[in-house]
C-alpha cells in the first residue's frame, strides 16, 4: 500500500465521527420543527427555538444538538431565541465526515436561512468551525468559546503515532487533510485574533482539550475575557448552571 493510500485510510478513520445508535433531541426542541438545509456536506438538521435575533449554538466532535438543552431553556426564559444544528456526520444530519471547512459552510447556510444571528456559542470542535467561518465572512455581535481547541490536527494524529504508524504517513495525512479541508495544516484559532467581543471558558481538569488552548486564544483575541474553572471536565462545563448563567448574561 502506498503512502498516499495509507494516509487516506488514516484520514478516513480519524475524520469519520461515530454516530450514536439512537439519535438524541434536546428537550426544548421536541416540539420544534426540524428543518433540513441543503449544504455541500448533505442535508443538515437544524431547529429554531423562538423568534427574533437568535444565538447560534455549535456543538463539538461526536456530540449533537442535545448538548444545548439547558442553555436553550435558559435563553428562552429571558426571551432570547436559539438556532441549533447537528454538524455534518452527526446526529440527524447527513454525511460521513466532518471537516472544519464543510462544517463552516453548513454553519453559514444555516445562518442565512434561520437568522438573524446575534451571537454564537460553541463547544470544543465548534470553536475551530466557527473560526473558519469567520475567515470566510461570517460575523456576530458576540462569541462564546467553551473548551476550544486551537486546531484539530494534533489530537487527531497523536494516536496514530502512538500506534507506530510511520511519521511519513502521518505527515502525508496532514497534508491531504489540509488540502481537502481547505485550510492550512497549521490552522490556529488563536491566530484569527477576532475583534468580536468574546467570552472564553475552560475547565482546568479538561482531559480532552488542555486549558492552555483557551488561554492562548484569549491572549490573542483583543476583546476577549478568559474564565477558568475546575471540576467540570470537557463536556459538563457546557451544561453547568453557573456557566450557563455567565453565558446568558454575556450574550444578553
Amino acid at each position: 500500500m502506498s503512502i498516499d493510500e495509507q494516509a487516506r485510510a488514516l484520514l478516513k478513520e480519524v475524520m469519520t465521527p461515530k454516530r450514536r445508535a439512537r439519535q438524541r433531541i434536546a428537550e426544548p426542541l421536541r416540539d420544534a420543527q426540524q428543518i433540513e438545509i441543503e449544504t455541500p456536506a448533505g442535508k443538515i438538521a437544524a431547529w429554531r427555538h423562538g423568534e427574533g435575533p437568535a444565538v447560534l449554538l455549535v456543538h463539538g466532535w461526536q456530540d449533537d444538538n442535545s448538548l444545548w438543552s439547558p442553555l436553550i431553556s435558559a435563553l428562552a426564559e429571558i426571551g432570547i431565541a436559539s438556532v441549533v444544528f447537528d454538524l455534518p456526520g452527526h446526529g440527524f444530519s447527513e454525511g460521513d465526515s466532518c471537516t472544519p471547512s464543510r462544517a463552516a459552510e453548513a454553519l453559514q447556510r444555516i445562518t442565512q436561512q434561520l437568522g438573524p444571528i446575534d451571537a454564537v456559542v460553541t463547544h470544543s470542535f465548534g470553536g475551530p468551525v466557527t473560526g473558519f467561518a469567520l475567515l470566510n465572512g461570517f460575523t456576530a455581535r458576540r462569541i462564546v468559546l467553551i473548551a476550544p481547541p486551537r486546531g484539530r490536527n494534533k489530537r487527531w494524529f497523536d494516536f496514530a503515532e502512538e500506534r507506530g504508524i510511520s511519521p511519513d504517513v502521518v505527515h502525508r495525512a496532514r497534508e491531504i487533510y489540509a488540502e481537502e479541508a481547505g485550510l492550512h495544516a497549521d490552522f490556529d484559532l488563536a491566530a484569527i485574533a477576532s475583534p468580536i467581543e468574546t467570552l472564553v471558558l475552560h475547565s482546568m481538569d479538561d482531559d480532552a482539550v488542555e486549558w492552555e488552548n483557551a488561554e492562548a486564544i484569549a491572549k490573542q483575541w483583543p476583546n476577549s475575557e478568559l474564565v477558568l474553572c475546575d471540576g467540570l471536565g470537557h463536556r459538563v462545563i457546557a451544561q453547568d448552571r453557573g456557566v450557563i448563567e455567565r453565558i446568558v448574561g454575556f450574550v444578553a
